[in-house]
């Protein structure tokens, strides 16, 4: 419709040439009432295209996202550029995540080429299971000092949540690094305060955990007593089973001995 066969013209074309005082008040209200309806009818058509301007960006960024990450799991490296943008990308439009490939072998090469997309895809996560899925397949064995530091992170801001399982498996690669490196290394040292910081957490958050991984962490902390994290750690331990009856933690091979002695 055009301006001069709209209700606005035909009203305006009635008071043009009248006298203010001879244009009738029911006139003046009716051009008033449809200036305002066709005001309303920009607007929405104005917002209908920002939607669908916003739905086409949106599309663009997760295409371009996808295709990014499919070349990084073909082993092809992506620019630092490149790398900043998917980040930008992410972070503005965080569900893309949920369409990104999770399986443990994508995980895997996200953990050691683009750590901000596991943090991405952890962050879209529905349930603890998946979160604990993507960490236990986010550790490697052995780690690189930069990538513990990154899965400990992880680790420590998902405590509450992470399992035993993911603990067991994030304590063998620890042990695994630090076998990796002569005695008091910088980076033992690196792996063992990384690692002491973690546990610690999953002690205080959960304290089960010292009946269940009584032996495993004790082993742990006695062999780096050098390192002061590490000797904080045992006590915290020792401390922590001290009020748990001395069966309940004891080795299982000791209980089964001790049942057939009796």
């Amino acid at each position: 419709m055009s301006f001069r066969t709209s209700p606005v013209f035909s009203y305006l074309a009635q008071i043009v040439g009248r006298p203010l005082g001879d244009v009738p008040a029911s006139l003046l209200t009716q051009a008033a009432f449809s200036i305002e309806d066709d005001i309303k009818l920009v607007n929405k058509g104005a917002e209908i295209t920002r939607k669908l301007i916003d739905a086409s960006i949106r599309r663009k960024a997760e295409n371009y996202v996808l295709s990014q990450v499919a070349q990084l799991a073909s082993n092809e490296e992506l620019s630092a550029d490149v790398e900043r943008e998917i980040s930008t990308i992410l972070a503005k439009y965080p569900d893309i995540a949920c369409q990104i490939p999770a399986d443990a072998e994508h995980i895997q090469v996200y953990a050691s080429k683009c750590w901000f997309i596991v943090l991405a895809i952890i962050e879209r996560a529905t349930s603890p299971a998946d979160i604990n899925s993507i960490l236990l397949d986010s550790i490697a064995q052995p780690m690189s000092t930069l990538r513990h530091s990154q899965v400990a992170g992880a680790l420590f801001n998902n405590i509450g949540i992470v399992s035993t399982a993911t603990l067991f498996r994030y304590l063998d690669a620890v042990e695994a690094s630090c076998r990796n490196h002569q005695g008091n290394s910088a980076q033992v040292q690196h792996h063992v305060k990384h690692a002491a910081m973690v546990l610690e957490k999953a002690l205080l958050a959960d304290p089960s955990v010292a009946e269940q991984m009584s032996i495993e962490l004790s082993s742990f902390c006695l062999s780096y007593p050098w390192v002061k994290r590490a000797a904080d750690l045992y006590r915290l331990l020792s401390s922590m089973l001290e009020k748990v009856p001395a069966e309940e933690h004891r080795p299982a091979d000791a209980n089964s001995s001790s049942t057939s002695s009796s």
